[in-house]
């Protein structure tokens, strides 16, 4: 995803190649920054890394101890990815806490549902 999503440029499109409304306003949200918001994202980032470090390690020993320190390191990296571009799914992610995507709801930037693009979307479907 990139970081043009619902760039004005793209606001008369629907569906288009250029237009990114395959990501439409109905699968995902975008949601503000919050205070301890690049605490967070280094945070998430450094231990992603510490642990995706660790399961290497772990998994020369054993692959079932190595599936908890994959799943932390899973749910770090998704974070950070999260917090890097602002961008979430309303459905949630693969084995993802939905506490996280609760929060990140509860941030979330409020949208027009009413206006031409949102509108042509639905009328495709």
């Amino acid at each position: 995803m990139t970081k043009n999503f619902r760039e004005n440029r793209y606001l008369n499109e629907s569906g288009s190649k250029t237009g990114n409304w395959y990501l439409n306003r109905f699968e995902y949200f975008q949601f503000h920054e919050y205070p301890k918001y690049k605490k967070h994202k280094i945070i998430a980032l450094l231990f992603g890394l510490f642990l995706f470090y660790l399961s290497i390690k772990v998994l020369s020993v054993s692959f079932v101890g190595a599936l908890p320190v994959f799943y932390l390191c899973y749910i770090n990296l998704l974070t950070f990815n999260l917090l890097r571009t602002k961008i979430c799914r309303y459905k949630g992610y693969f084995l993802y806490p939905s506490k996280f995507v609760n929060f990140f709801r509860s941030i979330a930037v409020e949208v027009d549902l009413n206006d031409f693009d949102s509108v042509a979307t639905v009328s495709k479907k």
